[in-house]
């Protein structure tokens, strides 16, 4: 469900340094159920219901009022004040989606109620927490979207918290803050946790921590037919479908609507930005991936490519130690080869470096929720709605010089694409540590010898949802992610789906999708769930 969504082209200054966090990076699409529109030259994804009429495939009108009946939750349909908002996802470019009704389901049994209707109206279902799905898979038009964003509460105790599927990271963050708590999670303040954690969860405090998904402990979750289940590791409760959600969970296997996390101390951390002259792009690559991956477990740093439309051209990172001081960042910022142009390091409490890190500091936990979280209770702040498109790469080696200079070569080209007010990308994240410590089958991510993770993205201009501006967009991100093809590892990031991806189901989990395939075929035998990227059934 729910983010692996979102834009993250937040500004983070801090003492005059200006760290450019462009791309989707923090703010992916997490949420994986059935079929919907995608954008222009892109695959098409299949309906469930004749478009435009609301009616079920055998052509009746389900009994929409039959199931608001049903719900202690809200059932939205087209015509009501509220729909607009209410059918929304992140990217403006999917507004053309027009579902059936959305349910915000208050509970588990709501959720029930929804299934059961799915099933016997032979209505297309999706699930939905944050909605920022790469793809536009938590919507379907003239299906019924079930949004969990209502079950949010976060409860901790010792170390372990409990937390609605409908939290996002900010509430997440947050509500953990108050104990002292915190789990390892991504950036974007307005991403659903449970979209993140379900397909893996790669974050800031990851290499310290372990991934999201490592760290889930049990959850709740309905399946297709109907029951509310309990599982985690045990015997007795469903510890295949357990590993399977932890990592291949989103939109595959039924609605979670609980997440059972372990936690970890939410440590004061340091972090800093850094730059590099464009003239020494290729030489701050090759020094960066020499000591990101290799670094201490507690810290973590990104390296951002970044392009204009106007032809400015930056080179910068943004780095972070878990229970560090500013002294002992900057002592390992100086390990690096190549020493950056220019460099600021700060400190704060845990919670304020996750507001800095999402570009949400000084921001409300409210502000900090994108519009459209719940219609009628999202004030303004600063996460606004875009739309972009992206692709990923998992890179086990590192890159060679020729390999640093396509990187180089790529985002110096983005001049001769780019839609005026356009941005692009090509951003670094690093792994290793305890997210690398976790054997490949222990869970459904099966990623775990990569030294850093690569997304290459573009964002439309404001306003742009299609045409040539999205054309060239795209034309920008395929050509990148083509020039790295001789120096990638062949996997991809299942939270940033792609839609085109060719061999998307060995990217996404290799050697475990014969396992998950069983899974599916086991909770969910007539494909309840399915979009086009879904785990299929055995």
């Amino acid at each position: 469900m729910g983010d692996q969504g979102t834009t993250r082209r937040n500004l983070l200054r801090a003492g005059g340094a200006l760290a450019a966090v462009a791309g989707v990076a923090a703010c992916g699409a997490k949420s994986r159920p059935a079929a919907a529109a995608t954008p222009s030259g892109r695959p098409a994804g299949t309906g469930g219901t004749a478009a435009g009429t609301g009616r079920n495939l055998a052509g009746s009108t389900p009994d929409w009022a039959a199931l608001a009946h049903r719900l202690s939750g809200r059932l939205i349909r087209p015509g009501q004040a509220d729909y607009a908002e209410a059918a929304e996802l992140f990217q403006p470019r999917f507004d053309t989606v027009r579902p059936a009704a959305v349910a915000y389901a208050a509970s588990a049994q709501d959720v029930a109620a929804c299934l059961a209707f799915a099933r016997s109206a032979g209505v297309p279902i999706v699930a939905r927490n944050g909605g920022h799905n790469y793809a536009g898979w938590s919507t379907v038009s003239n299906g019924l979207v079930v949004d969990v964003g209502r079950m949010n509460t976060v409860h901790a105790g010792g170390a372990t918290a409990s937390v609605g599927a409908g939290a996002r990271l900010i509430d997440v963050y947050t509500g953990l803050a108050a104990s002292g708590r915190t789990i390892p999670a991504g950036s974007c303040p307005s991403v659903g946790v449970s979209g993140l954690t379900l397909g893996g969860g790669v974050g800031v405090t990851g290499r310290a921590n372990g991934l999201t998904c490592d760290n889930l402990i049990g959850a709740e979750i309905v399946t297709p037919d109907g029951q509310i289940r309990e599982v985690g590791p045990g015997a007795g409760q469903d510890p295949d479908l357990f590993w399977a959600l932890r990592g291949a969970g989103g939109g595959n296997f039924g609605v979670v609507t609980r997440l059972d996390f372990r936690t970890h101390a939410a440590d004061d951390c340091a972090y800093g930005f850094l730059s590099w002259p464009w003239s020494r792009a290729r030489q701050a690559i090759e020094a960066w991936q020499r000591w990101a991956p290799k670094a201490q477990d507690n810290l973590w740093a990104n390296l951002h490519l970044t392009a204009d439309w106007d032809g400015t051209l930056r080179v910068e990172s943004t780095v972070n130690l878990y229970g560090g001081s500013r002294a002992e960042l900057a002592n390992l910022v100086d390990r690096l080869t190549e020493r950056p142009s220019s460099a600021s390091f700060h400190s704060a409490s845990y919670l304020t470096t996750m507001q800095v890190m999402g570009g949400v500091a000084g921001d409300t936990e409210a502000q900090a929720h994108v519009p459209g979280v719940l219609p009628g209770h999202s004030p303004a702040g600063r996460v606004t709605r875009s739309s972009y498109g992206a692709r990923s790469d998992f890179f086990t080696q590192p890159l060679t010089g020729a390999g640093a200079a396509a990187v180089v070569a790529a985002v110096a080209r983005y001049r001769s694409y780019a839609p005026k007010g356009g941005h692009a990308a090509v951003a670094f994240d690093a792994l290793g540590g305890a997210i690398n410590r976790v054997g490949a089958h222990n869970t459904a991510f099966v990623h775990r010898s990569g030294l850093f993770l690569a997304q290459y993205s573009a964002d439309y201009p404001a306003g742009v949802t299609g045409g040539t501006a999205a054309k060239h967009s795209w034309a920008w991100v395929d050509n990148t992610w083509d020039a790295m093809r001789p120096y990638a590892s062949g996997e991809a990031y299942q939270n940033y789906v792609d839609p085109q991806l060719h061999g998307w189901e060995q990217a996404y989990y290799g050697a475990n999708a014969a396992r998950l395939r069983q899974v599916k075929k086991q909770y969910d035998p007539t494909g309840l769930f399915r979009f086009p990227q879904g785990v299929p059934l055995a």
